[in-house]
């Protein structure tokens, strides 16, 4: 135990600032939950699951943007590899959220519609149009999940890429001496020109301002539609929400957090 609490300070450091939060806790007895139709046992837990990924990703992506040091290049292109590749992922599992709710007869489509405003169906079947209308406005996110997001590119994907003559083709590398300090910072570059490609053909560096739009929107509208929609039915069919236990945790301040690229073992 002491050789693992040494190894902690060294990994993470003893000067790190704590703030205090609250969260409210609830445990809903296993017989109450088994109980309910186990489609709505699979789209509480699924819900769950998507949300949390969304959460952690959307953390991550702003953690990658915030560097101690902008001044040097190789942290400019750490922090641009990382960034990029979260808002890749993210792209990724949106469109995995939206599969699910596109059919008819899709047990998400339903638990929303039915618990998002629970007094107003309306209210639901509008929220899941609205997610699903911003998928069908942004057509190219299917493209770059099928080809970028979630897979890697063929040559046939990035040749228009590889053949922009206004791109720096300086093949850059970087190495350290453990293998996770090494960047090849020329292919991050052929990988988001080809992705963003697809969100503006004309100006793939306008595309991250269009691309990077659309991913806030379209992660704001998921992120409260699963939680309010998990809340109310919680509330009303499982558990009040005000019954649950206050706990209080130390956390970190994002505000003081980074996500480097490179780092140290020492």
């Amino acid at each position: 135990m002491r050789h693992t609490t040494k190894r902690k300070k060294k990994l993470y450091g003893t000067d790190a600032k704590l703030d205090s939060i609250t969260l409210y806790y609830q445990k809903i007895a296993a017989e109450k939950f088994v109980a309910l139709s186990v489609e709505t046992r699979y789209c509480l837990l699924v819900m769950g699951h998507i949300h949390d990924e969304l959460n952690w990703i959307q953390r991550m992506a702003f953690l990658a943007t915030r560097e101690l040091n902008f001044r040097q290049q190789v942290l400019r292109s750490g922090q641009m590899m990382q960034c990029l590749m979260l808002a890749r992922l993210f792209f990724g599992k949106l469109l995995e959220f939206s599969t699910l709710l596109t059919p008819q007869n899709s047990p998400l489509r339903t638990f929303i519609a039915e618990n998002f405003r629970p007094e107003d169906i309306e209210a639901g079947k509008s929220q899941v149009n609205e997610l699903l209308g911003l998928f069908e406005a942004e057509k190219w996110i299917r493209l770059g999940r099928n080809k970028h997001f979630m897979h890697y590119p063929t040559l046939n994907d990035v040749r228009a890429t590889l053949d922009d003559a206004q791109i720096q083709w300086d093949l850059e590398i970087y190495h350290g001496k453990m293998s996770n300090n090494t960047l090849y910072p020329t292919s991050d570059v052929m990988t988001n020109y080809a992705w963003l490609r697809l969100a503006n053909p004309e100006a793939p560096m306008d595309g991250l301002g269009d691309a990077l739009d659309v991913l806030r929107s379209m992660s704001a509208l998921s992120l409260s539609t699963l939680e309010q929609s998990i809340g109310y039915f919680v509330d009303r069919n499982l558990m009040p929400l005000s019954e649950n236990e206050p706990i209080k945790l130390n956390v970190p301040n994002y505000k003081d957090r980074g996500l480097s690229y490179f780092l140290s073992l020492k």
